[in-house]
Formats: C-alpha cells, sequence, structure tokens
C-alpha cells in the first residue's frame, strides 16, 4: 500500500466524525481453515442469549457460497448468507476439475470509517467512538431495523425479544483492558492482525503499507511475529470495498483463484474506491463517551 493511500485513510482524524484512533483487523485468508473457533468464541462471549440463536457477529462463509438463491430485492452478493442455517451450501467450490477453487472468508462488523448504518438509524442510537468502533446503544434503539437494511455487508442483527439490533462490538471491554477480542485470540491458524491503523507504527499499520515485511525473517526492532507473516508479499485489500463505506478489516486476499474473482470480491481498493464513499445528509458528532 502506498504511503499516499494510507495517508488518505488513516494520515488524519476521521473527517466526518473526528476520531483520532481506528481499530481495525488484517486476515490472511490464506492461512483460514474454517475451523469456526473465532465464531464460536464470539458467539460463547456475546450471543447466547435470548433472541441471539442465529447471530454470529462473526462469522466464517465459504466463498462461492453455494447455490442458495438470493433473496428478492436483495442487492448484495450473488447468494445471501442464511444465518439461521450457517453451514448449508458451504463447501461448494467453483470451477472445473481440476481447476476448483474456494476460500474461507472470515467476517466481524467492519467498523467502517463512513458506515452506512450510522446515519440510517432515525434515533441516532449507532455511534463511532473514539476508537473508531461503530456501536449501538441499546438504550437509545427503538428497533425500526432501517440499519439492518442498510448495512450492505449483512454484519447487523435484529433481536426479536429485545427488540433492537445488534452487532460485534470488536470486544471493546476487553480492549479497555488491554487485550485482543476473542476471535484474535481463539484463532488456531493465527490469520489475524489486530490493531490501531491510524498508528503508523502499528504492527497492522506496518504490513498494510508495506506487504513485504511479512516475508522477511523476524525483527525485533520490527516486531512482526512469526504468527502475524503475510505470504508473498500480497498486497491487503478490503472486502467489497467498492460499497463505499472504507471498511477498517483488511485481507491478504486468496492467491488459490482466478485473478477476475480476486477483483470481484477484493478489487478496488488499492486504485482507491470504485465510487465516491457514503456520506450521511448533514454533519454527524461522535457521541461523548
Amino acid at each position: 500500500m502506498s504511503e499516499e493511500l494510507w495517508q488518505k485513510y488513516y494520515g488524519q482524524a476521521n473527517p466526518l466524525y473526528g476520531n483520532r484512533v481506528q481499530y481495525g483487523m488484517l486476515l490472511d485468508i490464506n492461512k483460514c481453515i474454517g475451523c469456526h473457533s473465532c465464531s464460536m468464541a464470539c458467539k460463547q462471549t456475546w450471543t447466547s442469549g435470548p433472541g441471539q440463536d442465529s447471530m454470529y457477529w462473526n462469522s466464517v462463509a465459504t466463498k462461492p457460497f453455494g447455490k442458495y438463491p438470493r433473496h428478492e430485492g436483495d442487492p448484495k452478493d450473488s447468494a445471501r448468507y442464511d444465518y439461521r442455517y450457517p453451514n448449508l451450501y458451504q463447501d461448494t467450490p467453483k470451477g472445473t476439475y481440476p481447476k476448483l477453487w474456494q476460500f474461507y472468508l472470515a467476517r466481524p462488523c467492519n467498523h467502517c470509517a463512513e458506515p452506512a448504518c450510522l446515519p440510517a438509524c432515525p434515533t441516532r442510537s449507532i455511534y463511532k467512538n473514539e476508537d473508531g468502533l461503530v456501536l449501538i446503544d441499546q438504550h437509545k434503539c427503538e428497533g425500526f431495523q432501517y440499519c439492518v437494511k442498510a448495512c450492505p455487508y449483512d454484519k447487523i442483527y435484529y433481536n426479536p425479544v429485545t427488540k433492537k439490533s445488534q452487532k460485534c462490538v470488536f470486544c471493546f471491554p476487553l480492549l479497555e483492558k488491554g487485550q485482543e477480542p476473542q476471535c484474535v485470540k481463539s484463532c488456531v491458524g493465527k490469520i489475524r492482525v489486530f490493531g490501531n491503523l491510524m498508528d503508523p507504527e502499528s504492527t497492522i499499520s506496518k504490513l498494510i503499507r508495506d506487504p513485504s515485511l511479512g516475508a522477511k525473517p523476524y525483527d525485533p526492532e520490527v516486531g512482526l511475529k512469526a504468527t502475524h507473516r503475510v505470504l508473498n508479499n500480497a498486497e491487503p485489500r478490503q472486502y467489497r470495498p467498492d460499497w463505499g463505506t472504507s471498511p477498517s478489516v483488511w485481507y491478504v486476499p486468496p492467491r488459490n483463484i482466478p485473478p477476475e474473482e480476486v477483483e470481484k470480491y477484493f478489487g478496488y481498493a488499492m486504485g482507491g474506491l470504485l465510487d465516491e464513499p457514503h456520506k450521511p445528509e448533514g454533519p454527524m458528532k461522535m457521541k461523548d463517551i
């Protein structure tokens, strides 16, 4: 990633919400074995309560996603993930034998720099905190579900018991204790790097700005541990950055799929967005916490 592009994304305070910290993740898809340890750790911690049976704040889906039909009016992917049956139509490869391919895509909330869910909320219960996390104030939420419809990544859920919208919180109570999120700590393949994208000295920033660092021998001064190696100098990209929300979750794209498919899922990130980022109507002030 060029220094110029890093400066565009993270080199200054968020011009819309003012946060000077933006926590995010970098996931090496090539290392993911689809064990779902991250999903289970997340579910046990956050979504084991009433009304949360079908919630997977962190999900791991197979791409391409089988043959499950699109829902009418769904503008998202060609096949919609059904959280009621998280393993249905998984592991269905694409291509013609012997050139078959698939990959596992772990997805928490992107905690976007310019989230689509926030301006869609009529009660203003969704806000970005000073760490860049997109959170839902459960006391203010009235369950209109406009945020559920607005999120292009399908990562906000409606709880029919509490009648509130809920989503991944990047385990902010753990962050406040100096710990990493559960999905990062539980990852068997050690595919996740978590940190402050706006800190030029953080491991995640160094890897995104200079992917070649991940292929070099471990240097204590650089601080890139062996469990955080990025393969083959691959440039990290965002998943579907063309949706225009500036996601804070980055990926090392899979090596075993055709180049046109890489562009389908991870295109445009390194050259800037395909379209201008989503802009809320009117200025939004970051909620004090």
